[in-house]
Parts: C-alpha cells; structure tokens; sequence
C-alpha cells in the first residue's frame, strides 16, 4: 500500500473519530438542555431570572436572532433566483438549509419562554387574531415548512439520482428536471416577501406596544430586515467557508470578495437605520425617548451599545470597504463573525433596555415576584436580568440540537450544485 493510500485512509479515520466526538459532545449537551427543561417545567419560570418587569428574556432574544439569521439566509437563496445573480448558485442549496435550521430553532425557542407550554396548542386552536403574536407563530410555521420545501426541491434531483428514499420516489426525467426550475422560481416569488414578513412580524411585537417608548417606532420593522441580512448573510459566509474547507461545496475566492461587498452594503443599511432610530428618540428631548438612549449611551448598557456599534458595525465596515482585505477570505470570515456578534449584542440591547425599567416609573413599582415577607425586595422600577444555569443549559441544548441538524444535512443531503456557467456575472 503506498504512502498516499495510507495518509488518505488516515485522514478518513481521523474524520470518524472527530464526527464520533462532535455527535457525542451535542448529545450531551441535548441531554442537559432536555434536564434543564424538564426541571423548569416542573417547578416553573421562577426557576429563570424573568420576573414581572422582565416578562421577556434569553428564550426570546435567541428567537428573536434566530428569526434573522433564517430570513437573511433564504433573502439571499431567493434573490438570486429572482434577480439572476448566478454568483449566489453554488451556496444556495446551503443557504436554504441554514434558513431552514435556523427558523425551526426559532420556533423552538418559543415553547420553554412559555409558563404552560402544554397549552401551546390553544393559539392555534383559539387564536387571537388581533394578537401579533399568533401572526408570528403562523408565519413561523409556514416559513418553516416553505424552507423544507425548498431544501427539498433543490437536492431532489441528486437525491434521485443516489437512490434515496428522500426524493420520494421521483427521477431525472428531463420533464421532472423542467419542473423542478418552474417550482424553484414560483417558491423564489413566494419565500422572498414571506422573509421578509416573517422578520416584520417578530419587529412589530414589539414596535406595536405603545407603552414601550423605546420599541414603539415605526422603523422598527425595516431595522429588523436590515439586521436580518447582516446577520444571515453573516453566517452563509462562514458556514460556506467551513463547508468548503471539508470539502462538501465548492466555490472561487472571488465570491467570498463578491460576498464581502454585498455584506458591506447591509452593514451601511443596518448602521443608518440605527442612526437613524437614535436620531429621532432623542432630538425632540422627550424624557421618555431620551432616557433609554442615555442608558445605552452614558449608562448601564453603554458596554454593551459601543460594542455592537464598534465590533459589530464599524470594525467590519472597514474591513470590508478595502478591496484588498475584501479579497481575503479569512479577513471577510473576521467581518463576518464579528457582524453577527453585533447583531446579537444589538438584540440583547433592545430587550434589556426596553424592559429592564418600568413604564411607569414610580414607587413602589411592580411585583417582582420575590418573597412578600421582604417588603424591600417584593417591588421594584428596575430590575437587572441576569440568565440562571437552568436558562443557559437548556439555551445550550437548543444550539446543540441545531448543530446536530446542521451536521446531519451535511451528510445526507447535496449540497454541492452542478454548474453549467462558473460566476458569470460577478
């Protein structure tokens, strides 16, 4: 056997064993987070840090971030469908994959925020139409099964060709392979406005509620989108990187640079429309408009506001206003990663700083739900969210869940596309 034979069935028992190990750590990890969940149901919320001033807390912010991620990964599969960017060709089958796992974690994220989750079933049941809530858990579930649909439609015809029981018995007939481009382009008209929808919705639950100054705005909903693409488009370029380093897709570097750009642009979008919020809170010197920007400026989430708007917004605008570092795929990686880690910090930022004080803010405030026999503690106008062990372990096995799925469609389905004409138009 010659020394090439050996490196390579080496590095395919190497390959095993560190997919072995990952699958066996997510197990863990799921197993905690199904722990934590069950020790939460059993003795209620109170076992979290949410508290009646804080009605809302990590279980939403991970929603909340999984919604974009989702919407910015099927916005980028749709529009170059639609618009015939052929540059986006070979990262759209993993594009809608990641749209797909992402919305489904959303949704998932949803039921442990519950104080009942076993009467999740009365909004759908007995929906409140005038609720925007149950508009988003309806268009939650009717994204996720137009994204299944959509992965579906784009690896069907290699699923067909390996013999998979996953194209449901369909072929390759010239006829099915017509087909499958007219459905690919009805779905592209369909899944770009349902994107887009999906993510306003999540926006107006919270920019619906007048007593929220903070939240109630009318950009609200086009800030959302913006930060959907960032972050979305974000984390396509990372996962498509990891792929193509394992050798599960294949693409030039000058999509990478093609992609860095575009990512740019979103990153200009998202930094004016933040400007802009600011811009209009805090002009006309309204106390109940100031007072949240002077905590995110001056006060207590200062921290937390001048890293989303140096790490996540000017940090990767300037690596990727360069053409030269736009041309480095490590350094784009950079701008990505650090985009989405603003985009999240943006997210804790609104939910904490719209929540944290009371709308009315006199003493003695509202129940807390801290001991009565404490008068002291009982109420409060403010109180500081901090996630408890059992919020982080069952967050932990949620991400692990969608690891697992992640991994899972890498191995079974193709991701690779065939392509009759390399990036013609970049």
């Amino acid at each position: 056997m010659s020394a090439g034979t050996l490196g390579i069935a080496a590095s395919r028992s190497t390959g095993r064993w560190g997919l072995a190990l990952w699958t066996a750590v997510l197990l863990v990890m799921m197993a905690a987070g199904l722990a934590a969940f069950a020790y939460q149901f059993a003795n209620g919320l109170i076992v979290t840090g949410l508290r009646n001033t804080m009605m809302w807390g990590q279980y939403i912010l991970f929603f909340m971030f999984f919604v974009g991620l989702s919407a910015g990964g099927l916005i980028v599969a749709s529009a170059g469908r639609l618009f015939g960017v052929t540059a986006f060709k070979p990262i759209t089958r993993l594009a809608v994959v990641e749209a797909t796992v992402a919305v489904m974690l959303a949704g998932i994220f949803i039921i442990p925020d519950l104080g009942r989750p076993e009467r999740v079933l009365n909004i759908l049941l007995h929906p409140n139409l005038t609720s925007p809530m149950v508009w988003d858990i309806t268009i939650v579930i009717a994204y996720t099964v137009l994204s299944m649909s959509y992965v579906w439609l784009y690896t069907r015809a290699d699923l067909a060709r390996r013999g998979s029981w996953l194209a449901l018995g369909t072929g390759v007939s010239a006829r099915e392979l017509a087909r499958d481009e007219r459905l690919k382009s009805i779905l592209a008209w369909i899944a770009l406005p349902a994107a887009i929808l999906l993510h306003s919705i999540t926006a107006w639950i919270f920019g619906l509620q007048i007593s929220r100054t903070f939240w109630y705005s009318a950009i609200m909903a086009p800030l959302f989108i913006a930060s959907a693409l960032v972050s979305g488009l974000s984390l396509v370029i990372l996962l498509a990187l990891t792929l193509r380093r394992l050798r599960r897709i294949d693409f030039e570097d000058r999509l990478v640079a093609y992609l860095g750009a575009l990512l740019g642009v979103f990153v200009v979008v998202e930094a004016f429309f933040v400007g802009s919020e600011f811009l209009t809170a805090a002009y006309p010197g309204v106390p109940d408009d100031t007072g949240p920007i002077t905590r995110l400026v001056v006060g207590p989430y200062a921290p937390l506001f001048w890293t989303e708007a140096i790490v996540g917004l000017v940090v990767p605008f300037v690596i990727l206003a360069v053409s030269r570092t736009r041309r480095r795929p490590e350094l784009v990686a950079l701008a990505a990663g650090l985009a989405i880690a603003g985009i999240f910090v943006h997210r804790l930022n609104l939910l904490l700083n719209g929540l944290s004080f009371v709308p009315i803010p006199l003493p003695p405030g509202v129940a807390i739900g801290a001991s009565q026999a404490d008068a002291a503690r009982s109420f409060a106008t403010y109180h500081w969210y901090v996630p408890t062990i059992v919020e982080w372990l069952v967050v932990l096995g949620v991400l692990a869940f969608g690891a697992l799925l992640f991994t899972l469609a890498v191995l079974v389905l193709p991701l690779r596309e065939h392509l009759v004409e390399e990036h013609a138009d970049i």
